[in-house]
């Protein structure tokens, strides 16, 4: 959004309007109870916050079951819809939404800040462990941000074949110069060995003669 106006009254004014509409916009998200099937987080969001629980101490089996199935089911939440969460157990992702409607209404009650040194508080990953955040946006733009800071950065076994092939591809350029080497310094040796030849040929030839020149001159 681009400001035109100068005017430190004017820009005060609508700063407070946005920070109330913004404010408006979190409430309405987070008090919108009626909405059960809420938008997932991709898997990769998540994942770059797991350094948080730890940090929070969020031990929840459940929700680590959750994620675990949410993982194997490609981080598609249509998937979820057949995986059970247990034996003669609804499927995960009904028990997601009991799960976050109950964190969602003390969220509504306790109105805790979402968010601190621009990264989710305790009562924020309590929900986003669930796959769930009213900021989904602006985790997900900042997921490289999260990496950074927290140390989440986790290589794929893409990431682990390339750097393979990196390193053979190395590998074969240092032998293919090794090779290069040994080749022109044994170029280099047989060029050497070819001249000391030809002047230990002329130094012989020039001792023979040497008797013969003696005794004509005599």
């Amino acid at each position: 959004m681009y400001l035109v106006t100068k005017d430190k009254d004017k820009l005060q004014n609508i700063n407070d309007a946005m920070a109330v509409f913004e404010e408006w916009l979190r409430n309405f998200e987070l008090n919108n109870l009626s909405k059960e099937n809420r938008a997932y987080l991709p898997f990769a969001s998540i994942e770059a916050l797991l350094p948080l629980k730890d940090k929070f101490n969020l031990e929840n089996k459940k929700a680590d079951d959750f994620l675990a199935a949410y993982k194997k089911a490609n981080a598609d939440y249509k998937n979820l819809r057949t995986v059970a969460s247990g034996e003669d157990e609804p499927t995960w992702d009904i028990v997601r939404n009991a799960e976050l409607k109950k964190l969602l209404k003390l969220l509504e009650e306790n109105k805790p800040e979402l968010w601190k040194d621009d990264l989710p508080t305790k009562e924020h990953m309590e929900i986003i462990i669930w796959a769930y955040s009213p900021d989904a946006s602006k985790i997900k733009k900042n997921i490289s941000v999260y990496q950074e800071k927290l140390g989440s950065g986790i290589k794929s076994d893409n990431d682990v074949d390339m750097r393979d092939d990196e390193n053979g591809r190395e590998h074969k350029r240092k032998e293919d110069r090794k090779s290069s080497e040994e080749k022109r310094e044994d170029r280099v040796d047989r060029k050497n060995e070819k001249r000391g030849s030809k002047r230990k040929s002329s130094g012989d030839s020039t001792d023979d003669e040497s008797p013969k020149k003696k005794n004509k001159d005599d």
